[in-house]
């Protein structure tokens, strides 16, 4: 993905505020579990077995979803009935959704041939349309799926699929959506304890998603620093942006760190004096 100069009319602009709290747990990206944890109300048509047998299978269940300490409290501290139903209910949505597109295989061979394929001209635009799909659908996955779904994307290298892809697209492809879904995937998958400490240990992921800045793409670029601004909340991870950010200055060839950053809030609040 190379950067493009920049017309000197710009496209837009953007303006966005950091804000930092103070927590104990890391940071999630962008989605939040709702408080309520609403799930599909449903009649269990089996018999609820005993109380010992049922707390092992809902623990298995808690297990999956990756919830913070709070939320497992607030799991277990439910009624046994209520715990029953919940089970029912997640086990009858992963029976449903048993398709080719609950593996994780299916996504990365999708990524692979879409990487292969480097450029949008080709394409008629209901492929183009239906790449960006196949896209979403992967970040819903890593958003919704249990977590041995996380885990298997991991293990089967999927983060640097995704790399691969950002790495090697084509102008066109940089400032379509399909930019955008596939930052939104990372976001998606940073939204989990294993996934979130899987990119950040990753040697190249920081400094190929700072690349996405290059675009004119406004959601993507908004994107991009709301995954970097979480990150720096991570310990040690202030260090790997401002890493990530000098290996940016040399990528676009900017003469200043944030130089783009700056340029960019010039163009949307005009506040810097010449």
């Amino acid at each position: 993905m190379a950067p493009r100069k920049r017309g000197g009319s710009g496209r837009g602009g953007l303006s966005f505020i950091f804000c930092c709290f103070n927590s104990s747990d890391h940071p999630e990206i962008t989605y939040r579990l709702r408080e309520d944890f609403a799930l599909q109300a449903m009649e269990p048509s089996l018999p609820m077995p005993g109380y010992d047998e049922l707390d092992g299978m809902f623990s298995e269940l808690v297990d999956e979803l990756d919830l913070t300490e709070k939320h497992r409290e607030a799991m277990f501290a439910l009624p046994a009935e209520k715990k029953w139903q919940i089970y029912c209910s997640k086990k009858k949505e992963q029976e449903e959704n048993k398709s080719a597109t609950s593996w994780p295989e299916y996504y990365i061979d999708q990524l692979n041939s879409m990487a292969a394929r480097k450029t949008l001209l080709a394409l008629e635009k209901e492929d183009e349309e239906e790449r960006n799909k196949t896209i979403e659908s992967l970040k819903t996955a890593l958003r919704t799926q249990p977590m041995r779904f996380v885990t298997r994307f991991i293990d089967l290298d999927g983060l640097t699929c995704i790399l691969n892809f950002l790495k090697s697209m084509d102008y066109e492809t940089t400032e379509s959506q399909i930019h955008t879904s596939l930052i939104g995937c990372i976001k998606a998958l940073m939204n989990n304890s294993q996934g979130r400490a899987h990119v950040l240990s990753h040697s190249e992921s920081i400094n190929i998603i700072a690349q996405s800045l290059a675009t004119e793409n406004i959601k993507t670029k908004v994107a991009v620093l709301e995954i970097m601004g979480a990150v720096c909340l991570v310990p040690g991870g202030h260090k790997k942006i401002l890493e990530a950010m000098l290996h940016y200055q040399r990528f676009a060839c900017e003469r200043t760190r944030f130089q783009t950053l700056i340029n960019d809030l010039d163009r949307s609040t005009g506040a810097i004096q010449r």
